[in-house]
């Protein structure tokens, strides 16, 4: 076949493809890709990825720990919503929901994932604090941080935790105390108006800053408001 002819025939395919594609006969194609964590250790993980869409399973994969937890999913259309389940023994069951831009040209997404152990003892900090300073009441924007844990929950209704809550200095014992059971308090009422049984769920006020996330000296606090931490601890399985 003559080049002309070549030439002709690729133009031709390029117009009747992106006709078809705009008409929503061809729908682009999209990949999300990232690392698994153990969230405690921080370390990569082996973790079955399972891609699901209207509660049905479409695909699944791996992450693979020896390549730093790497995985790759493709086939995701533009403008979908998915469910990613992770699942591997001795970890929580998770899942979380993935919004595939509209867009008409390829796209690769990028999502890193923290995968819970599920061992009694295990101690879950909040990596952002859902509070202002020396306040009780869950700060704007919070439930985005914490829909994934309260979904983490809904998938292992066999897991007890218990709430744990600290202070943001070391003044007033009595006041901090009644300070961080407000905390927790509102930490669990929050959880179980997503549909977390209460009875699974118990409160650990303090009456001290965590010993394991202390305020910072003086010198480094400067410009910076210390907000004591809280933690999901597994009780029970």
């Amino acid at each position: 076949m003559k080049l002309k002819h070549i030439v002709i025939a690729a133009v031709a395919f390029l117009l009747i493809s992106n006709d078809l594609q705009s008409q929503g006969f061809i729908k682009t194609v999209v990949s999300l890709t990232g690392n698994v964590f153990n969230q405690v250790t921080k370390q990569p993980e082996t973790t079955a990825l399972l891609v699901m869409k209207d509660g049905k399973r479409i695909t699944a994969t791996r992450s693979r720990a020896s390549e730093n937890g790497y995985y790759y999913i493709t086939g995701l259309k533009a403008g979908e919503t998915y469910d990613i389940k992770l699942k591997k023994n001795g970890f929580m069951d998770q899942q979380f929901s993935i919004q595939v831009p509209n867009t008409d040209k390829y796209a690769e997404i990028s999502k890193d994932f923290l995968i819970m152990p599920k061992e009694v003892g295990v101690k879950l900090p909040l990596s952002v604090p859902p509070f202002e300073y020396n306040k009780s009441k869950l700060r704007v924007g919070s439930e985005i941080l914490l829909d994934d844990l309260q979904e983490t929950l809904k998938l292992n209704p066999d897991v007890k935790v218990e709430i744990i809550s600290f202070p943001d200095n070391n003044k007033d014992k009595a006041a901090n105390e009644k300070l961080t059971k407000e905390r927790a308090q509102s930490l669990k009422d929050f959880f179980a108006t997503s549909g977390v049984s209460v009875e699974r769920i118990s409160i650990a006020p303090n009456q001290s800053t965590d010993p394991d996330n202390p305020p910072p000296t003086e010198k480094a606090a400067k410009g910076k408001r210390y907000i004591g931490k809280s933690y999901i601890k597994i009780v029970s399985l």
